[in-house]
Protein backbone atom coordinates (compact mmCIF):
# COMPACT_ATOMS: atom_id res chain seq x y z
CA UNK A 1 0.00 0.00 0.00
CA UNK A 2 1.64 3.24 -1.55
CA UNK A 3 1.06 6.43 0.41
CA UNK A 4 -0.52 8.62 -2.34
CA UNK A 5 -3.30 8.87 -0.33
CA UNK A 6 -1.63 11.15 1.98
CA UNK A 7 -2.07 13.89 -1.66
CA UNK A 8 -4.53 15.52 0.02
CA UNK A 9 -2.67 16.35 3.52
CA UNK A 10 0.48 17.87 0.99
CA UNK A 11 2.75 16.01 -1.20
CA UNK A 12 4.87 13.26 -0.63
CA UNK A 13 8.33 14.93 -1.28
CA UNK A 14 10.44 12.85 -2.39
CA UNK A 15 7.86 11.99 -5.16
CA UNK A 16 6.93 15.79 -6.07
CA UNK A 17 10.14 17.37 -5.36
CA UNK A 18 10.20 20.56 -8.22
CA UNK A 19 13.66 19.08 -8.94
CA UNK A 20 16.37 16.83 -8.16
CA UNK A 21 18.03 17.11 -4.58
CA UNK A 22 21.10 18.51 -5.68
CA UNK A 23 19.28 21.38 -7.72
CA UNK A 24 16.98 22.42 -4.68
CA UNK A 25 20.00 22.37 -2.29
CA UNK A 26 22.12 24.89 -4.86
CA UNK A 27 19.66 27.62 -4.88
CA UNK A 28 21.19 30.36 -2.40
CA UNK A 29 19.74 30.60 1.01
CA UNK A 30 17.11 32.78 2.85
CA UNK A 31 19.36 34.46 5.50
CA UNK A 32 18.51 36.16 8.89
CA UNK A 33 19.70 39.71 7.78
CA UNK A 34 21.79 40.84 4.68
CA UNK A 35 24.79 38.34 5.41
CA UNK A 36 25.52 34.91 4.91
CA UNK A 37 25.71 32.68 7.94
CA UNK A 38 28.13 29.97 8.66
CA UNK A 39 27.46 26.89 9.87
CA UNK A 40 28.25 27.15 13.44
CA UNK A 41 26.31 30.57 13.40
CA UNK A 42 23.60 28.30 12.54
CA UNK A 43 24.08 25.63 14.76
CA UNK A 44 24.52 27.93 17.86
CA UNK A 45 21.65 29.80 17.06
CA UNK A 46 19.31 27.11 16.57
CA UNK A 47 16.57 27.36 19.25
CA UNK A 48 13.07 25.23 19.59
CA UNK A 49 10.33 27.45 18.61
CA UNK A 50 6.57 27.18 19.77
CA UNK A 51 5.40 30.67 18.55
CA UNK A 52 5.41 31.72 14.56
CA UNK A 53 4.14 34.42 12.56
CA UNK A 54 1.29 34.12 10.19
CA UNK A 55 3.40 34.32 7.30
CA UNK A 56 3.10 31.27 4.68
CA UNK A 57 5.73 29.06 4.09
CA UNK A 58 6.54 28.87 0.08
CA UNK A 59 6.18 25.31 -0.77
CA UNK A 60 10.20 25.47 -2.15
CA UNK A 61 11.57 26.37 0.92
CA UNK A 62 9.76 23.14 2.32
CA UNK A 63 10.76 21.21 -0.42
CA UNK A 64 14.62 22.15 0.14
CA UNK A 65 14.23 21.75 3.85
CA UNK A 66 12.90 17.84 3.13
CA UNK A 67 15.31 17.61 0.63
CA UNK A 68 18.27 18.54 3.41
CA UNK A 69 16.33 15.24 5.68
CA UNK A 70 17.00 13.11 2.82
CA UNK A 71 20.69 14.14 2.15
CA UNK A 72 20.81 13.08 6.23
CA UNK A 73 23.51 9.47 7.18
CA UNK A 74 21.92 6.37 7.27
CA UNK A 75 22.82 2.92 8.36
CA UNK A 76 23.86 0.60 5.10
CA UNK A 77 21.96 3.82 3.23
CA UNK A 78 18.36 2.11 3.95
CA UNK A 79 16.50 5.38 3.13
CA UNK A 80 13.76 4.02 4.73
CA UNK A 81 12.26 7.88 6.10
CA UNK A 82 9.19 9.19 3.64
CA UNK A 83 8.44 13.01 4.18
CA UNK A 84 4.36 14.21 4.13
CA UNK A 85 4.54 18.02 3.52
CA UNK A 86 1.54 19.93 5.05
CA UNK A 87 0.57 23.69 4.15
CA UNK A 88 -2.56 23.52 3.16
CA UNK A 89 -4.46 25.15 6.15
CA UNK A 90 -7.45 23.12 6.92
CA UNK A 91 -4.57 20.28 7.19
CA UNK A 92 -2.31 22.13 9.41
CA UNK A 93 -5.48 23.08 11.32
CA UNK A 94 -6.09 19.23 11.77
CA UNK A 95 -2.86 18.14 13.19
CA UNK A 96 -2.59 21.61 15.68
CA UNK A 97 -4.81 19.29 18.58
CA UNK A 98 -1.73 16.90 18.66
CA UNK A 99 0.86 19.46 20.18
CA UNK A 100 0.57 23.21 21.38
CA UNK A 101 4.01 23.29 19.58
CA UNK A 102 1.92 23.10 16.23
CA UNK A 103 -0.60 25.25 17.01
CA UNK A 104 -0.49 28.60 14.95
CA UNK A 105 2.58 27.19 12.27
CA UNK A 106 1.87 27.77 8.99
CA UNK A 107 3.59 24.59 7.50
CA UNK A 108 4.19 21.11 9.25
CA UNK A 109 6.90 18.17 7.96
CA UNK A 110 5.78 15.36 8.64
CA UNK A 111 8.29 12.96 9.03
CA UNK A 112 7.42 8.81 8.08
CA UNK A 113 9.45 5.97 8.88
CA UNK A 114 9.93 2.18 7.52
CA UNK A 115 10.64 0.06 10.76
CA UNK A 116 12.81 -2.41 9.27
CA UNK A 117 16.19 -3.84 9.56
CA UNK A 118 18.86 -3.46 7.83
CA UNK A 119 22.11 -5.18 6.74
CA UNK A 120 23.60 -5.29 10.24
CA UNK A 121 20.82 -4.73 12.25
CA UNK A 122 18.09 -1.74 12.83
CA UNK A 123 19.15 1.98 12.70
CA UNK A 124 15.75 3.40 11.51
CA UNK A 125 15.40 5.70 15.03
CA UNK A 126 18.80 6.78 14.55
CA UNK A 127 17.94 7.57 10.39
CA UNK A 128 15.10 9.34 11.76
CA UNK A 129 17.18 11.32 14.16
CA UNK A 130 19.98 12.09 11.63
CA UNK A 131 17.07 13.34 9.00
CA UNK A 132 15.46 15.99 11.68
CA UNK A 133 18.76 17.77 12.70
CA UNK A 134 19.65 18.23 9.42
CA UNK A 135 15.88 19.45 8.52
CA UNK A 136 16.16 21.91 11.78
CA UNK A 137 19.23 23.49 10.84
CA UNK A 138 18.09 23.69 7.36
CA UNK A 139 15.00 25.64 8.45
CA UNK A 140 17.34 27.85 10.56
CA UNK A 141 19.56 28.85 8.09
CA UNK A 142 16.86 29.61 5.33
CA UNK A 143 15.19 31.94 8.51
CA UNK A 144 12.74 29.97 9.84
CA UNK A 145 12.00 28.23 12.94
CA UNK A 146 10.61 24.70 14.11
CA UNK A 147 10.27 22.21 17.07
CA UNK A 148 11.16 18.91 17.22
CA UNK A 149 8.19 16.99 18.33
CA UNK A 150 8.40 13.35 18.94
CA UNK A 151 6.75 12.29 22.44
CA UNK A 152 3.31 13.20 21.66
CA UNK A 153 3.91 11.94 18.14
CA UNK A 154 3.67 8.50 20.02
CA UNK A 155 0.51 9.41 21.89
CA UNK A 156 -1.33 10.56 18.72
CA UNK A 157 -0.38 7.55 16.12
CA UNK A 158 -3.49 6.38 15.18
CA UNK A 159 -5.07 9.67 15.32
CA UNK A 160 -2.43 10.98 13.35
CA UNK A 161 -2.20 7.84 10.75
CA UNK A 162 -6.37 8.81 10.26
CA UNK A 163 -5.76 12.43 9.25
CA UNK A 164 -2.48 11.50 7.31
CA UNK A 165 -3.80 8.24 5.75
CA UNK A 166 -0.58 6.82 6.44
CA UNK A 167 -0.19 2.93 5.68
CA UNK A 168 0.05 0.38 8.91
CA UNK A 169 3.54 -0.81 8.06
CA UNK A 170 4.83 2.86 8.17
CA UNK A 171 5.22 4.85 11.43
CA UNK A 172 4.78 9.09 11.86
CA UNK A 173 8.02 9.39 13.62
CA UNK A 174 8.31 13.34 14.20
CA UNK A 175 6.77 16.64 13.11
CA UNK A 176 8.22 19.21 12.34
CA UNK A 177 6.56 22.71 12.66
CA UNK A 178 8.32 25.67 10.35
CA UNK A 179 7.39 29.16 10.15
CA UNK A 180 9.17 32.71 10.66
CA UNK A 181 9.69 33.03 14.60
CA UNK A 182 7.26 34.66 16.83
CA UNK A 183 9.92 34.82 19.99
CA UNK A 184 13.17 33.82 20.48
CA UNK A 185 13.57 31.63 23.18
CA UNK A 186 16.78 31.83 25.20
CA UNK A 187 19.34 29.37 25.40
CA UNK A 188 18.40 26.70 27.88
CA UNK A 189 21.18 25.69 30.17
CA UNK A 190 23.00 22.90 28.83
CA UNK A 191 26.10 20.82 30.51
CA UNK A 192 29.17 22.09 30.80
CA UNK A 193 31.72 20.93 28.34
CA UNK A 194 34.62 20.20 30.99
CA UNK A 195 32.28 17.88 32.91
CA UNK A 196 30.58 15.59 29.82
CA UNK A 197 33.90 15.27 28.11
CA UNK A 198 37.02 13.46 28.07
CA UNK A 199 40.13 12.51 26.03
CA UNK A 200 41.29 8.94 25.08
CA UNK A 201 39.29 7.12 27.24
CA UNK A 202 36.30 7.74 29.94
CA UNK A 203 37.02 9.51 33.13
CA UNK A 204 40.68 11.28 31.55
CA UNK A 205 40.43 14.77 30.95
CA UNK A 206 41.87 17.90 29.19
CA UNK A 207 45.07 18.75 31.27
Amino acid sequence: MGLGQASRSGILARRRCRGSIPDLLQKKERTRGSEDRGFFDVALSRRSVRRYRPDPVDRADLERIVAVGLEAPTGCNGQFKEYIIVDEPAMVEKLGPVSRALQGAPAIIVQLIHPKAARFGEYWLQDAAASVMSMLLAAEAMGYASCWIEGQVRMAQEQLREILAVPPEVNVSALLPIGRPDEQPSRPQKAQFADVTHYNGYGQKKA
